[in-house]
């Protein structure tokens, strides 16, 4: 049977998370076997299974069923988020100038005093 994008979602939520099939399957209640059957496409998770699932990984239904995932998708990364790490980023850079330019302005304060001892 072809794996479904439900199949490569699940897979793909397990291995982000770095967890064999044993351990995705004690966090939702569910026997090893069920997982193994869900990635290969031989099954699919009741209702309740893919709302503990979605709702684990913070994802909506649609998100988990429609639509296979990227990385980025999984672990967040939207463009709020990028954008406020831009601008943290941004920050320190500006921090990390500022302090370069004193030390800057120290290194020659102190060649000169060498310079006249």
């Amino acid at each position: 049977m072809k794996n479904s994008i439900l199949s490569k979602n699940i897979k793909k939520l397990r291995l982000f998370k770095s967890l064999n099939q044993t351990q995705f399957a004690e966090i939702f209640g569910i026997k090893r076997a069920s997982i193994g059957a869900y990635e290969e496409g031989r099954a699919e998770p009741k209702l309740d299974t893919l709302l503990k699932i979605s709702g684990y990984f913070k994802l909506t239904l649609d998100d988990l069923i429609v639509k296979e995932l990227t990385v980025n998708q999984i672990a967040k990364f939207d463009k709020a988020f990028a954008q406020a790490n831009n601008q943290s980023y941004t920050e320190l850079e500006k921090e990390i100038k500022t302090l370069k330019i004193k030390v800057d302005k120290l290194d020659t304060k102190i060649d000169l005093i060498l310079t006249k001892l």
